[in-house]
């Protein structure tokens, strides 16, 4: 899937927490100043062009759905990042975590043992 812009992700987060909203719906949850309904209306077709989202009509307005949940977007960027810094090797990520202390070797350990189990 096509990468998101920070206002792409931020109304994908909007709809992960609050549903199914027509555009005004998006715009109330906005702190002031809240963005023009136009400016979401172009966000949210841009979205739905890279297959995050759907829209269903109803009467003159549109209400808009997320296609793709939060944990499956996490995976997507998760994805991208090792891909992209770590040549497509999650073993060198974790390699990086233990290295730069973000994670102690009985945190790896653990982390061994319940993947094992979890095989079983």
């Amino acid at each position: 899937m096509k990468k998101l812009t920070a206002k792409e992700e931020e109304i994908m987060r909007l709809l992960w927490a609050h549903g199914d909203m027509f555009i005004q719906e998006l715009v109330n949850h906005y702190p002031d100043p809240k963005p023009h309904h136009n400016t979401l209306a172009t966000q949210l077709g841009f979205l739905e062009e890279k297959g995050y989202i759907s829209r269903e009509k109803f009467a003159n307005a549109y209400r808009y759905h997320a296609l793709v949940s939060e944990q499956d977007f996490g995976d997507i960027v998760i994805d991208h990042v090792v891909d992209r810094f770590y040549r497509n090797s999650y073993s060198s990520v974790v390699s990086r975590f233990v290295q730069d202390e973000k994670m102690d070797l009985d945190e790896l350990k653990a982390l061994i043992a319940r993947i094992e189990s979890q095989r079983k």
